[in-house]
C-alpha cells in the first residue's frame, strides 16, 4: 500500500498527537461518519476540507467549508491550494500538520567500488604510519 504522507494531530498544548498515515489518494476531513478524519463538534461542517493526490503525487487541499473556512498556516484560502511538507491546516480551533513520506537518501555516485574504496583508506593509514614512523626515526638520529 503507497504512502503519500501523513497527517498529525496538534493537540492543543502544541505537541503531537495522533498520526494518520495518507495510504489513498484522497482524505476527507469533516463531521459525517465517512469522513477519513471525522470531528464530532457541531461547527464542522459536514465534509469541511479534502486533500487529495494529483497526478504528480503532491497534496492538493482543498476548503469545502463555506461557514467557517479551513485555514492553511493561518490564513483563509480560496482556490486548491498545492500543500507543503510541514503545512499546518486548522478546521474551528483543530490543527494537523501534513508531512509527505521520508524520501530515501539518495546514493551517492562513488567514482570506485566500496573495495577499492576500502583499499584505498587502508593505504592510506599504511603511508600515515610509515610517514609517523620515519618521521620518529628522524628525530631520533
Amino acid at each position: 500500500m503507497p504512502r503519500y504522507g501523513k497527517i498529525v494531530v496538534i493537540k492543543r498544548n502544541g505537541t503531537d498527537g495522533i498520526i494518520f498515515p495518507l495510504t489513498s489518494t484522497s482524505c476527507l476531513f469533516g463531521r459525517k461518519t465517512e469522513c477519513d478524519i471525522r470531528m464530532r463538534l457541531p461547527w464542522v461542517s459536514n465534509e469541511h476540507c479534502k486533500i487529495d493526490i494529483n497526478e504528480n503525487k503532491e497534496a492538493v487541499l482543498t476548503n469545502l467549508s463555506t461557514v467557517n473556512p479551513t485555514q492553511l498556516n493561518g490564513a483563509c484560502f480560496e482556490q486548491p491550494v498545492p500543500l507543503k511538507h510541514g503545512d499546518v491546516l486548522t478546521i474551528i480551533d483543530r490543527s494537523f500538520r501534513f508531512e509527505y513520506p521520508l524520501q530515501s537518501t539518495p546514493n551517492k555516485r562513488r567514482s570506485r567500488s566500496p573495495k577499492d574504496e576500502t583499499l584505498q583508506q587502508v593505504a592510506e593509514v599504511e603511508l600515515l604510519h610509515k610517514q609517523t614512523s620515519g618521521a620518529k626515526s628522524l628525530d631520533a638520529s
